[in-house]
């Protein structure tokens, strides 16, 4: 069996939908003749160990730690006090200068551990191919440094695109240097993937000479293989899980089209419910505003396996996007557990664009970008609700994203770049 080095910084994290598809490429792709040697930091997340996986943890900082002294957990509590304050002060003051400092980002201390430990690992065994992931960009620089020194195929899967990810932002000059870095990096890459075609397609203008393809993401079955609905909800229940993004995520649509459905006396204020998991902004102030108060719920957060057991007892499955036109080249990842659940989405985002086209291409919901197309689509889930005939609908085009197919592709470009 072949065996490639797969450098990913955040397959330990559990409560990352970017960690499942970590772990699954790692989970699946021996079965298509590939053996994955995984290098990850040693952190506080506990290793998630797989019969047919092997990893290897290094040693790292994170940047915060690394210039933070060390705390003193004695002392009176005006003492404490004070430096709790200082510490804020300090935390501040590294956020300003993140743009200096945090270049390429936070983990570039983990740079100099884990090409140690990659060499080592390539000089004792026969490394076939090298696959870096991100975020974080370092792991990209990471396998740049490690190609050019044993001339190994490497591919580089931008889970979030680099220079053209509308959730980052930097001023002028570091966009300038950040750039540069980026074309530097992949200049020795021989294959560049993404997530959708659309971010694909992007990708090709700033690397026209490069290979690129789309690998998308899934779930993983044996995620839900033991998870069960357990309780019929006595109000039609929508519920969301992840982050908002500081209001970038906004659920003012949802929240508009309850309020006027209720208002027209379509549905009953008593017989809907929204969850809300995780995130929380400007939920309480949004739900008040549009009168809808005592229909969101706002749990906060969660753990991974609790969402899961959360979304498989809801009766829809939201999906909260950015009504911004960037924003269509993406697929959230959590559509995929949607799609594992076997549950009816409700996507409110973009007009167009990645999303939208995968739902209405397996059938498992409806996307909508304004509140005339929100309201009626909660009409008919609630219509179908009361008469006991709301029901999963996804075709046979929902099986295929699944995370073995996610490894099948990904082994299909290792033996492409032999």
């Amino acid at each position: 069996m072949k065996k490639v080095l797969y450098i990913a910084f955040n397959y330990n994290h559990d409560t990352g939908i970017a960690s499942k598809r970590l772990r699954g490429v790692a989970k699946y792709l021996p079965s298509f003749g590939w053996q994955p040697i995984v290098i990850v930091p040693r952190t506080s997340n506990e290793t998630v160990k797989l019969d047919n996986v092997k990893v290897v943890e290094t040693d790292y900082q994170d940047m915060i730690s690394r210039f933070m002294p060390k705390s003193n957990n004695t002392g009176r509590k005006r003492e404490v006090s004070g430096r709790d304050q200082t510490n804020k002060f300090i935390s501040k003051s590294l956020s300003l200068a993140g743009e200096i400092f945090a270049y390429p980002d936070s983990m570039k201390y983990w740079k100099k551990p884990a090409i140690e430990a990659s060499c080592e690992i390539i000089e004792n065994e026969k490394i076939d191919a090298i696959l870096s992931t991100s975020s974080p960009i370092t792991s990209h620089i990471i396998a740049h440094d490690l190609k050019e020194k044993y001339d190994i195929p490497w591919i580089a899967d931008l889970r979030d695109l680099w220079n053209s990810n509308p959730y980052v932002n930097h001023n002028f000059i570091r966009e300038f240097f950040e750039k540069r870095l980026e074309m530097k990096t992949f200049e020795n890459v021989d294959v560049l993937t993404t997530t959708t075609q659309l971010a694909k397609q992007t990708l090709e203008k700033i690397h026209p000479d490069k290979k690129i393809a789309p690998v998308v993401s899934g779930f993983d079955p044996e995620d839900f293989e033991k998870i069960k609905q357990t309780k019929n909800n006595e109000r039609l229940t929508l519920m969301y899980a992840g982050s908002l993004y500081s209001g970038k995520r906004d659920p003012s649509i949802l929240f508009d089209s309850i309020n006027q459905l209720v208002n027209e006396n379509k549905i009953d204020a008593d017989n809907i419910i929204v969850d809300f998991y995780g995130d929380e902004t400007n939920l309480e102030e949004l739900s008040r505003k549009y009168n809808i108060r005592d229909n969101v719920n706002i749990h906060g957060r969660v753990t991974q396996s609790e969402v899961l057991t959360h979304q498989m007892n809801a009766d829809i499955l939201l999906l909260i996007s950015w009504m911004d036109e960037s924003e269509k080249m993406f697929i959230p990842g959590k559509v995929y557990d949607c799609i594992g659940c076997k549950k009816p989405i409700l996507s409110v985002g973009y007009k167009e664009g990645s999303l939208k086209d995968l739902i209405e291409k397996t059938n498992i919901g409806y996307h909508v970008s304004n509140v005339d197309e929100c309201k009626k689509a909660i009409y008919d889930y609630y219509i179908k609700y009361n008469n006991n005939d709301l029901n999963y609908c996804g075709n046979e085009f929902a099986e295929e994203y699944s995370l073995e197919n996610t490894a099948k592709k990904f082994a299909q470009l290792l033996e492409e770049v032999q």
